[in-house]
């Protein structure tokens, strides 16, 4: 007697597997479940992730938006600070960013600008700061941010970064989660603060309180 088509196929998937799901694209979050997802092994997926975090449509494209202002107001002060030779020394260099700082302070001062990470992107910024610090490599990355991160250190928006304060180390896979900034602007981590430090004045421009937990 010939076996039936129906037990031809069971066999055949017996012997190399069947799986009706192999067909169907997988999403970023059944993925994730998989594998840990960081800047290294899913570099883009890691974005993706992070708009899991609570946030509206709106929130992050406003974020962009401040952060492009500020640049354009940046570099349109520069215009009036004294210039920088071709080869300029550390001395010319350091004049010129305290001039500029001086600056930006004054005509963000003036015009009450300063808060660019708004209370919806600080809930945004948090979350983000937590998924990765409670991901898979959550204590290697936490390990990284706090190596010379100075803790007790006090400021305001529009303060010049301390000079003699150490910058702490920012993880690659930490940057990789958070918004990307525009030109000469850099994230920080000031104890469990997030600081956006614009690097052309040297000024602490906005800051995220409680970013995680120490």
């Amino acid at each position: 007697m010939r076996p039936s088509l129906a037990i031809v196929v069971v066999a055949i998937c017996t012997t190399i597997g069947c799986d009706r799901k192999s067909d169907t694209p997988q999403s970023p979050a059944e993925i994730a479940k998989e594998a840990p997802v960081t800047s290294k092994t899913s570099p883009e997926l890691v974005h993706q992730q992070s708009s899991l975090v609570s946030a509206d449509s709106g929130t992050v494209s406003d974020f962009d938006r401040r952060v492009n202002d500020f640049i354009q107001l940046r570099d349109t002060l520069e215009r009036d600070v004294t210039k920088l030779p071709d080869r300029a020394n550390p001395t010319q260099i350091d004049k010129h960013q305290r001039e500029l700082g001086v600056a930006v302070a004054r005509s963000r001062a003036q015009a009450k600008l300063g808060d660019i990470f708004i209370p919806g992107m600080q809930k945004y910024i948090r979350g983000v700061v937590r998924r990765v610090l409670s991901g898979p490599e959550g204590p290697r990355i936490k390990a990284s941010l706090m190596d010379e991160n100075p803790m007790q250190v006090q400021f305001k928006v529009n303060d010049r970064y301390p000079d003699t304060i150490p910058m702490s180390t920012m993880p690659p896979d930490m940057l990789a989660a958070l918004p990307p900034l525009g030109k000469d602007l850099e994230y920080r981590f000031v104890g469990n603060r997030l600081v956006l430090l614009d690097l052309q004045s040297h000024l602490i421009i906005d800051y995220v309180t409680d970013a995680f937990d120490l």
